[in-house]
């Protein structure tokens, strides 16, 4: 089994269906990264799943950055 840390993004922007599904695949697509989701019900935030062994919460919080939205991260779960 891989190692696995989870944190939580939170995303500023107020995108719409078509934009979360590309940021959640253009996170997934980011080396290490397990899983990335984003909820109807929770749209602002986004649940990364990755592995510490490969990249670090600051890489992935770079990479959603890098796709254009403003983003911080605020938690651990």
């Amino acid at each position: 089994m891989k190692n696995s840390t989870d944190i939580v993004v939170h995303i500023n922007e107020n995108l719409d269906e078509e934009n979360r599904q590309s940021l959640t695949q253009q996170t997934n697509d980011l080396d290490g990264v397990l899983s990335a989701s984003l909820t109807d019900s929770r749209p602002h935030l986004m649940i990364v799943g990755f592995d510490p062994d490969k990249t670090k919460s600051m890489n992935v919080l770079s990479g959603v950055q890098n796709t254009g939205v403003h983003a911080q991260l605020i938690g651990w779960l």
